[in-house]
């Protein structure tokens, strides 16, 4: 898959960035275009065209999307559509939008994702919060694995921290703990003295639905103290605090740069303010 952001070598994805020029336009005639010219069975039902207004429309319902980006000449879209629409319907809160990159109408979208060099057609999923967290050409899918990429509510606000390159203080804490005003208190001291404005992300470690996230992040038990994980501004962890942090600890925590290989942020794969 195509990996913008990491956290700590999981499959935290923030942003698309393509590595390379992986467009399709590079494919001959012949293997871009089917009996009707433009790579796309008439049988099939294509989804709604995408819009920015219907995107916003997504994030104000609380909407996953699954965005199905093609192009003339983009072949197995039918398959495509097939595997969204099995995907949306395991998803109850979810839209299906189809972008034409080649259309004017849409550069700015096609912009906002990065994805003007992406094989299509490509899928691209959207948070509720409109976050870019997974994209890859079809094949590399199954209904299952696009299911399971829509993130949970405190992750999506971690994603939204990172897609606006912000550091973020996840602060995981259970139901009786008494140190956790004291670690909120440096979380907010220290927003104010890093440059990037870092958000805070409150997380009770008893909540079922953020299980998965928690474990992704290293958080798979609580000692009687709030644990505080530190993503820089490229989403990778940097620090985890199992006991009360400095203010200057968490500074040079969320300025903490830490090198990747690969050609961007994470590498390439097959494959709020405080307050």
């Amino acid at each position: 898959m195509i990996r913008l952001r990491q956290i700590a070598g999981l499959a935290f994805i923030v942003t698309l960035m393509a590595c390379g020029n992986n467009n399709s336009d590079s494919k001959s005639d012949a293997e871009k275009k089917d009996s009707t010219g433009n790579g796309m069975n008439p049988t099939v039902e294509m989804p709604a065209a995408v819009s920015a207004e219907a995107m916003d429309k997504a994030v104000k319902d609380e909407k996953s999307v699954f965005l199905l980006i093609t192009a003339t000449g983009a072949t197995g879209v039918e398959k495509a559509v097939t595997l969204v629409n099995q995907s949306k319907a395991k998803v109850s809160k979810s839209v299906i939008y189809l972008l034409k990159r080649d259309e004017p109408a849409n550069s700015k979208l096609v912009s906002k994702y990065d994805i003007a060099n992406v094989s299509v057609p490509f899928i691209l999923v959207i948070s509720p919060q409109g976050n870019a967290v997974i994209g890859d050409e079809p094949s590399k899918f199954t209904v299952d694995m696009l299911v399971k990429s829509i993130p949970s509510p405190k992750e999506d606000d971690v994603y939204s921290g990172i897609t606006d390159k912000k550091p973020v203080f996840i602060v995981v804490s259970k139901k009786g703990y008494t140190d956790k005003a004291g670690v909120l208190s440096n979380c907010k001291t220290a927003c104010t003295s890093v440059a990037s404005k870092p958000i805070i992300v409150e997380i009770d470690f008893d909540d079922s639905a953020e299980k998965k996230f928690l474990e992704q992040i290293g958080v798979t038990k609580m000692k009687g103290t709030t644990t505080t994980v530190v993503t820089n501004s490229s989403g990778q962890i940097t620090e985890t605090f199992t006991t009360k942090a400095t203010v200057k600890q968490l500074i040079d925590a969320a300025n903490k740069v830490i090198k990747q290989k690969g050609c961007g942020p994470g590498g390439c794969s097959p494959g709020q303010s405080c307050g």
